[in-house]
């Protein structure tokens, strides 16, 4: 159990550098479409990303760590939308900083439960 924590662990914290790259780099854009149907991933994107971001921490977190890793996880929420603002070709959306919000609270509601199984 101890080396699947650590690999789970391990591959969360690899997401951080992809994270800051898809949040700042000018080219990058979430796709718009699935297949023919033409709808905004970009909400639901920022939502699950962000929920993953804290699911993860807050599942292998104990005692008094996962209070840090649960704070960890909505502060890179509002640090990497909040950090666009230097991005060039990015800009800061409240609706988006609304989903990391809303996505981080539901990975969060969602690992309670899952401890609790």
């Amino acid at each position: 159990m101890l080396r699947f924590r650590a690999a789970l662990l391990l591959g969360w914290v690899a997401c951080f550098p992809v994270l800051v790259w898809l949040y700042w780099s000018p080219s990058a854009t979430p796709p718009t479409a699935i297949g023919e149907w033409e709808i905004d991933l970009d909400k639901m994107i920022h939502a699950a990303t962000h929920g993953f971001m804290v699911l993860i921490p807050t599942l292998l977190a104990l005692g008094r760590w996962r209070a840090v890793a649960i704070s960890a996880g909505f502060a890179t929420a509002i640090a990497l939308e909040a950090g666009q603002l230097f991005a060039p070709g990015r800009s800061f959306e409240w609706l988006d900083l609304a989903a990391n919000t809303i996505g981080a609270l539901g990975g969060w509601w969602i690992a309670l439960r899952l401890r609790q199984l």
